[in-house]
């Protein structure tokens, strides 16, 4: 995929040998500079296809003030796992990371930003109390990513996302993760990323049409011996 060596041994560290569906199709496509749509489920090994791209895309720590890519995720422990991810992919290169999720003392997170982060892993509401009441700056963003965005628009953080887009450059690359497309979702993709390209795996992966699906009411005692009559 012509990855950089950094990262590649970070890859191979963690045990990682053949990528999965989603990252095989999305990271060659956002390592040209494509944004992208892709639908996946959780569990696809998605966090990695952005992760991946993103880290080789950024190289090194800039000494220019300005974080370089944001990661937004609907909740603080999805935050926090994305943050693993990225320090153990990203653990041969000197980029520096700052996670902003409610729950965590801003002191510490003002700390942190005064670090000159060059990636931003962050919960919308978090992210924005910075942008207004700090008035931090996105002018330096070149790749943004919207993890499990259709959670994100589920969970009422429409006017957080948009906040953030109009303090974005319109240059920068955005990446849209979804386990599903609901409305508000494909009206966001239209009107705020640029012919980006759609991926997703349910096209591939549809039930075969003569798989039929049943049930069975039976009392829970019942259960097992149902089971193994179905088996059998």
């Amino acid at each position: 995929m012509g990855l950089d060596e950094p990262v590649l041994k970070a890859i191979i560290k963690k045990g990682f040998r053949v990528p999965t569906p989603i990252q095989r199709k999305t990271i060659p496509t956002i390592m040209q500079g494509c944004d992208v749509v892709a639908m996946a489920r959780t569990g696809s090994g998605k966090t990695a296809a952005f992760v991946i791209p993103m880290l080789n895309r950024l190289k090194s720590h800039s000494l220019k003030v300005g974080v370089r890519a944001i990661i937004l995720a609907p909740t603080r422990d999805l935050a926090l796992q994305t943050s693993s991810v990225v320090h153990e992919l990203g653990k041969y290169t000197d980029l520096r990371t700052c996670v902003l999720v409610g729950g965590s003392g801003m002191e510490r997170q003002f700390e942190e930003l005064a670090r000159n982060p060059d990636i931003l892993i962050a919960t919308p509401g978090r992210l924005v109390h910075h942008l207004i009441e700090v008035g931090f700056s996105l002018s330096s963003v070149e790749y943004l990513v919207f993890d499990e965005a259709d959670r994100l628009f589920e969970m009422g953080f429409s006017s957080q996302v948009n906040e953030i887009m109009k303090r974005v450059s319109p240059s920068k690359q955005t990446c849209l993760f979804s386990a599903t497309m609901p409305k508000l979702l494909v009206e966001f993709a239209r009107a705020d990323l640029h012919e980006p390209q759609l991926i997703r795996l349910d096209t591939d992966t549809k039930i075969s049409e003569n798989l039929q699906m049943a049930f069975f009411t039976v009392r829970p005692e019942e259960k097992l011996a149902a089971l193994l009559f179905l088996f059998r």
